[in-house]
């Protein structure tokens, strides 16, 4: 015996499931003779019994097939009465259509027909969505819309049990007629267990709590009943218990050679409602789902419970079954009874079965008030859960709308409730979303430098500029609230500066999308580009997002740039600001050594410098040094470009810093005896200078002050680099 079944029949699980199968299997019972009286009604009353044994037939193969399958131990199943309403509109017009027919075995077998394909269409549609995977998009059914359906659930139980114990309908004008001494009786006993159940439930959590309210509830109705002198006839007679169901006779399977008695023209005319069957039961097993996930605490897996749901259709259609899915209400009282074990979907298939083959008149001796007491205690601790226990676990709007919800439901109905719980919520999501900041930052050229290595003079001269330089590091999905934010951000730049030329820089990295009202915002902000004479730079967009963009007018020109990346887009607002201020930023049209004189800490030690470099000229796309190579020299650059890049595993190359005249590199590696952690490779022809070990070692020897002098440089170097690096994380993290 493997340790799931002996945790299935150990003693804490078993007496709770045997007690909550059999409680569940009377509510399968209930609900699969109540509902086949509802289809098989009017001209087709006379076949009601045998309606009936079509639904109890479902209840057996369901809960068989989920006592075997399920992901969800304890989970009931049954036929439902979304699908059974259409059932009973599609039943009714068959049979008018075919009213005066001599023969009134073509009506029933029609409509069984009808049934028989809608429940294999069902389960079709549950098999192949959850074999798809597609069952998870209920995730995005939003929280407290489940949790208005279930207090509407609960509502709906609550109110139907007690007009079903009252006998009358619950209003202000029918308050007199409920406060009777016979009302009383008939509806207090009921509501008072119920409400003790409740309460000892939320007090105590024990495997013998259970059967000790079931035996000591079934025992006081009993005692109340004799109590006024009542045999048990008369009680019977007076509706305080169950009327006792026929021994026999329900089950009559439907053949393949009924089919020749279908009148495919009458089924044909109610294709319209049997067509939506499996798309109402999908999204109320969904619903049913996500609220059972609540109840369970814990995830259940939807797309097993899918297929599950699916296979157990087709084996019920292939019997005539009707369609049906997970019970919620009978599982969460399941779960409430701490009855999580499969036992619980095999009980109540045996009871349908019993009741199915040998009738279920031991199901008479059961008062109605327990029944009804358990299930207004399930709607009641729904009720409970969602408008008392959910208040300081939920904001204030959550929990007003799950009061919506309920309202809804409970004034209007049950699936408008839930469309108007959706809509408000998205309304929510929009206005909450609205007001989040979709700058993630903004920077400016001072804070933030791209990834390229300047000469101390060009450094110097962006360092004082950079402010022209705004960047905004943009994130979300941006529709026309958030980039009117943005829009109103750059106006206010414009006029804090007027008399200097602007670069507004706008990066998409973290972007996932942008509707087409957002576009329009852009197309202002040219507009507003154009009167101030300022640049837009727009880096990393999406080719998607760029195709709304220029569908929309929102084009690039000379005024708006497109770059791959956000370091690209600073390199070119940086070289437009070095060329207006400099003449040129491509070359430093001096010598090495009138570059070092500029910066080196001791510029009469230069010369002595040069004599230990070695020149060399390296022509574009050579590659200077190579990732993992043994790191044997630095290289000062006097002229040309390089770059420092990365390969990642997929083949893509990242550019890590870019380096041009009047700077070093190399020097890490040389310092630190390590080996190579990138490639650089030259973008066009470059001219540098080289320095190796060695000669550092003889420079350290032979010339002292000269290599003191180029550590205190090279140190210097990095402290900027460092510094630049603070100043933009220290932005970044403001």
């Amino acid at each position: 015996m493997t340790q799931n079944t002996r945790a299935t029949f150990d003693s804490k699980t078993l007496v709770p499931g045997l007690i909550a199968g059999l409680i569940v299997g009377i509510i399968v019972v209930t609900i699969s003779i109540s509902l086949g009286s509802f289809i098989f009604s009017g001209e087709l009353a006379q076949f009601a019994p045998r309606g009936m044994g079509l639904l109890l037939f479902s209840g057996l193969v369901m809960g068989l097939t989920v006592a075997g399958l399920s992901s969800l131990p304890g989970a009931a199943i049954g036929p439902q009465d979304g699908p059974s309403a259409l059932l009973a509109v599609a039943a009714a017009g068959v049979a008018s259509g075919l009213a005066g027919v001599s023969n009134p075995e073509i009506a029933y077998h029609t409509v069984v027909t009808g049934v028989l394909l809608s429940t294999l269409a069902t389960g079709a549609v549950f098999f192949f969505i959850g074999q798809f995977k597609l069952g998870n998009l209920v995730r995005y059914i939003p929280y407290p819309v489940i949790g208005g359906f279930l207090a509407g659930t609960g509502w709906l139980i609550t109110r139907g049990t007690l007009e079903g114990m009252a006998g009358q309908s619950l209003s202000l004008a029918a308050l007199p007629s409920l406060v009777t001494p016979d009302a009383l009786f008939r509806w207090l006993p009921g509501a008072l267990f119920a409400t003790a159940v409740l309460l000892i439930l939320r007090k105590f959590n024990h495997f013998l709590i259970w059967p000790g309210i079931v035996l000591g509830g079934i025992s006081i109705f009993y005692g109340l009943i004799f109590l006024r002198g009542m045999t048990f006839d008369e009680a019977r007679a007076a509706g305080q218990f169950m009327q006792p169901f026929g021994s026999g006779g329900l089950w009559q399977p439907f053949l393949p050679s009924h089919f020749a008695d279908v009148d495919w023209a009458a089924l044909s005319g109610a294709l319209d409602s049997l067509a939506i069957i499996p798309l109402v039961s999908l999204i109320a097993f969904l619903l049913n789902a996500s609220a059972l996930e609540l109840v369970a605490k814990r995830d259940i897996d939807l797309n097993r419970e899918l297929r599950v749901a699916g296979l157990s259709n087709i084996l019920a259609g292939l019997g005539g079954g009707v369609a049906g899915y997970h019970l919620l209400g009978a599982t969460a009282l399941a779960f409430r009874m701490g009855a999580q074990t499969r036992i619980v979907s095999l009980v109540s298939a045996l009871v349908c079965g019993l009741v199915l083959v040998a009738g279920g008149s031991f199901i008479s001796f059961l008062p109605v008030a327990f029944l009804n007491g358990m299930l207004l205690m399930l709607g009641l601790s729904f009720l409970v859960d969602w408008l008392y226990d959910a208040r300081p676990k939920l904001p204030v709007a959550d929990y007003a709308l799950v009061w919506v919800i309920l309202f809804v439901i409970g004034s209007v109905g049950f699936l408008e409730g839930v469309i108007a719980g959706v809509a408000i919520s998205i309304l929510l999501f929009v206005f909450k979303y609205a007001n989040v900041n979709t700058v993630r930052d903004s920077l400016n050229g001072q804070m933030y430098h791209s990834k390229v290595e300047r000469p101390a003079i060009q450094r110097e001269t962006l360092n004082r500029l950079g402010e022209s330089i705004h960047v905004f590091r943009l994130q979300g999905f941006i529709f026309f609230g958030t980039s009117n934010s943005i829009l109103s951000r750059v106006r206010e730049i414009l006029e804090d500066q007027t008399n200097r030329e602007n670069f507004i820089v706008l990066d998409f990295h973290r972007v996932h999308n942008l509707d087409s009202s957002a576009v329009s915002s852009f197309v202002r902000m040219r507009q507003l580009a154009d009167l101030h004479d300022i640049y837009l730079v727009l880096t990393q967009v999406s080719p998607l997002m760029r195709r709304q963009m220029e569908q929309g007018g929102f084009v690039g020109d000379q005024r708006v740039q497109f770059f791959p990346s956000l370091d690209h887009g600073m390199e070119w607002c940086e070289n437009m600001l070095l060329m207006k201020y400099e003449a040129s930023t491509q070359f430093i049209s001096t010598s090495l050594e009138s570059q070092l004189k500029r910066s080196f800490p001791h510029p009469e030690l230069v010369e002595s410098l040069m004599g230990f470099l070695e020149r060399v000229e390296a022509e574009a796309a050579q590659t200077l040094m190579r990732r993992g190579e043994a790191s044997d020299a630095m290289y000062f650059v006097e002229s040309g470009r390089l770059n420092i890049e990365l390969t990642t595993p997929d083949g893509e190359v990242i550019r890590l810093r870019s380096i041009r005249s009047g700077t070093v590199i190399g020097e890490m590696g040389l310092y630190l005896h390590q080996p190579r952690t990138a490639d650089v490779v030259t973008l066009q022809p470059s001219v540098l200078y080289r320095l190796d070990a060695d000669a550092l070692m003889r420079m350290e020897a032979e010339q002292p002050q000269t290599a003191a002098a180029l550590h205190e440089w090279i140190a210097l170097m990095l402290a900027e680099r460092l510094s630049d690096n603070n100043r933009a994380i220290e932005a970044l993290l403001d």
